[in-house]
């Protein structure tokens, strides 16, 4: 009769399969780590190459505006917006005319301008006597300054949060894309935030921003029920140049 022989299952103290074992963990802590947001990090690393930057340059954002008010049910509206650089004077900066209509087939009116400036590494809004830095160098998750520039009442921290994946906007992939918070304000009563993403040579691809006032009552307080207030969601659906 052939004698069966048990088998043999490799001890800790077996020198080889511990190396082994060692092994493995180590592959498979690595190969974890590799889908980490910052493996997304844009190859492109400066403020500067995420601007509309030539004379004629447009981009065309859906609106999408959802407004609460006490008691009512809330309202939706859709706009347009058009950005379009109309004076390029310098490397510095830009002067930006901004237009809306309500409907596809209107015509386009002038609501404002805003200029944009590149100024030792940031880039800075200038409209409507506010002054706002939304970018700054280096791109980098984690970086931090102040988004409203010469106003030491309304003090406000944007950061950059993270690195997108390639999106799609107007049927165009996009790549080495960033995300941005440029101010928060949170509590249980109320929500003050805009978040951005922004795309090399184009900037702003995607906004959302929200200032509601939540529901403070014993039977819905802290459970995010909107009592009044706006959310403002813009995204890009058409660029070129004229």
């Amino acid at each position: 009769m052939q004698k069966i022989y048990p088998i043999k299952y490799p001890k800790l103290s077996d020198s080889y399969w511990v190396r082994g074992f060692c092994f493995f963990l180590t592959t498979l802590f690595y190969a974890c780590s590799s889908l980490d947001s910052t493996e997304l990090q844009p190859s492109i690393l400066s403020t500067k190459d995420y601007l509309m930057q030539e004379k004629g340059q447009f981009c065309v954002f859906s609106v999408h505006q959802i407004s609460y008010t006490l008691n009512q049910k809330a309202t939706e509206s859709l706009f347009f917006e058009k950005h379009i650089v109309i004076d390029s004077p310098n490397d510095e900066g830009v002067l930006v005319a901004i237009f809306r209509k309500n409907q596809e087939n209107t015509n386009w009116i002038e609501t404002g301008r805003k200029l944009v400036v590149l100024q030792s590494g940031k880039i800075i809004e200038i409209q409507s006597n506010q002054t706002q830095c939304i970018l700054v160098n280096p791109i980098e998750v984690g970086t931090r300054w102040n988004f409203q520039l010469y106003n030491p009442t309304k003090a406000q921290q944007a950061q950059i949060t993270r690195f997108l994946p390639p999106m799609t906007y107007s049927h165009k992939t996009m790549s080495n894309l960033v995300e941005v918070e440029l101010f928060k304000d949170s509590s249980a009563l109320s929500l003050q935030k805009k978040q951005v993403f922004f795309a090399p040579n184009f900037g702003i691809v995607f906004s959302k921003e929200s200032n509601v006032s939540y529901c403070y009552e014993g039977n819905c307080l802290g459970k995010g029920q909107i009592n009044y207030g706006t959310i403002i969601t813009y995204e890009l659906i058409d660029y070129g140049k004229e």
